[in-house]
């Protein structure tokens, strides 16, 4: 009894042999699949200032989001809020930035965002303008068609990768501003080399 055991340890031995042989003297083929999601080389931007993510901040205007009329109507520093628009990640070879303010502009000036506000208690004849922080009395143009309206990064402001921002609540119509309840939406679009 002792033989039969070695054999059958032997002819396993064997067959171990063989299946190492077989893999050792056949080639084999294996696929591989690669995957990734391409884009073309790109900027990221976001908003400093606010609440939120970067991507969709609210910014208050006010102490607390709370201003009264008299310093919206008399221009007072109160009534605005400073934010930065901030390059995250671009190509080194970056050279242009430009950016595009859209929104809901005042049909007669198109340099304000109309009061998006739908409550019944809604600020009437109130605005908001955004200009860079060094020329407050230069607003942007809200939808701008041409470069003349929209925020030309200088190359100071890219090699600093943000450009310092303000939003000012003006009146729209003299005289006739009332308090109330203020949201304005303004969305960046960026366009670069």
């Amino acid at each position: 009894m002792k033989i039969i055991g070695l054999k059958k340890a032997y002819l396993l031995g064997c067959s171990s042999m063989l299946l190492a042989m077989t893999f050792s003297t056949y080639a084999a083929s294996l696929d591989v699949t690669f995957t990734a999601n391409l884009r073309e080389t790109t900027c990221d931007m976001a908003i400093e200032g606010g609440s939120g993510d970067g991507q969709n901040n609210t910014i208050p205007i006010g102490s607390g989001g709370t201003v009264s009329l008299d310093k919206v109507l008399n221009g007072d520093s109160a009534a605005q809020a400073t934010f930065k628009l901030k390059i995250t990640e671009c190509p080194e070879s970056l050279t242009s930035l430009k950016t595009t303010i859209s929104g809901t502009a005042l049909g007669s000036d198109n340099t304000i965002i109309s009061n998006g506000a739908t409550t019944t208690d809604a600020a009437s004849n109130l605005g908001i303008t955004i200009a860079r922080s060094s020329t407050t009395d230069a607003p942007f143009t809200i939808n701008a068609g041409s470069d003349a309206g929209r925020l030309i990064w200088s190359s100071q402001e890219i090699g600093n990768k943000e450009v310092p921002l303000v939003a000012t609540l003006v009146e729209t119509l003299s005289g006739q501003g009332t308090a109330g309840t203020f949201s304005a939406l303004a969305t960046f679009n960026f366009t670069y080399e």
